[in-house]
């Protein structure tokens, strides 16, 4: 499959057939050319009359888009092409429901193929780890609270508390990782740090508040900057997690206004797969349509609640 950038016509008029839209997955299956997954031979032959493709050692058929996030989808290969070129390319996200309403698809089915494309970013993430010089910060998403006029209320009340770290490369902010944990505490900290902050070699440089938890980067051999920052500094002194969580907060109430706090954690994974990937901004259709060809299927038993 060619990385390249298409202008809505030029795509739609590739791929406007099931068998171009089956050609490109197998392309993005088998870059290099078919190899039978039942016995590891590469020599295999398309069928006429099926999508499948016939090992010519073993004589198994394979169907083209077996394992993939299209396996036994009942939405045609285009509209399924369409719906993540549309997704892909706005830089904001689109929502189910304009995605419904410009493909003329059902809400529900828009809704579980939107599902299943946030998963299949989330763990094109999955291995992602930061390194070099971080910054560090919670962040607090959700609507506003009604306290009901009773003062003392803090602005974090009834909201979800997201640990947000960024490599800083100068003025420049580098890959992004966003994770929603249940509280402040450096219970909750350790586990995201543990998987996400590149330990060989150890010794990452971390900068943050003055908030005690992030003391927990030490545990892990990493060194830490912490002081209290003012309001007023905040843009200079952790710029590259202020700029990130004000972005995903646009993200979220430009594109979504309202959402469940229950599915954050895929709306941030997409966040973060667009902000990882911002310099392939034009390529980026092409990114997760492999992705999508690289992801294991998914049925609505497996859509976290």
């Amino acid at each position: 499959m060619a990385y390249m950038d298409m202008a809505l016509p030029e795509f739609t008029g590739k791929f406007s057939t099931q068998e171009a839209c089956m050609e490109a997955v197998f392309e993005a299956r088998w870059p290099n050319g078919f190899r039978c997954p039942h016995c590891d031979h590469d020599v295999g032959y398309r069928l006429t009359t099926r999508p499948v493709v016939q090992c010519a050692h073993c004589r198994k058929q394979t169907w083209i888009t077996a394992n993939t996030l299209f396996h036994k989808s009942q939405t045609p290969l285009p509209k399924w092409f369409l719906l993540i070129y549309l997704f892909a390319h706005d830089k904001g996200g689109r929502s189910t429901l304009s995605l419904a309403k410009l493909l003329g698809m059902h809400y529900a089915t828009t809704w579980f193929i939107v599902q299943k494309i946030r998963l299949a970013m989330a763990s094109r993430d999955e291995g992602l780890t930061l390194a070099g010089y971080i910054e560090l910060d919670e962040a607090f998403f959700g609507g506003r609270h009604h306290s009901g006029g009773k003062k003392g209320k803090a602005p974090k009340y009834n909201k979800q508390p997201v640990l947000v770290m960024v490599e800083s490369e100068g003025q420049r902010a580098g890959n992004l990782v966003m994770r929603v944990i249940p509280d402040e505490h450096m219970a909750s900290l350790a586990p995201v740090i543990e998987q996400k902050i590149e330990s060989e070699p150890p010794g990452q440089w971390f900068r943050a508040d003055a908030w005690g938890a992030h003391h927990v980067v030490g545990i892990f051999g990493h060194r830490i900057k912490m002081s209290y920052v003012p309001p007023s500094e905040q843009d200079s002194v952790l710029r590259c997690v202020n700029l990130a969580v004000s972005h995903a907060k646009r993200f979220f109430r430009g594109t979504y206004h309202q959402y469940c706090k229950t599915h954050m954690q895929r709306y941030l994974d997409e966040f973060c797969y667009r902000w990882n990937r911002r310099h392939l901004e034009k390529q980026l259709a092409f990114h997760l349509l492999k992705a999508c060809v690289l992801h294991t299927p998914i049925n609505y038993s497996q859509i976290p609640a």
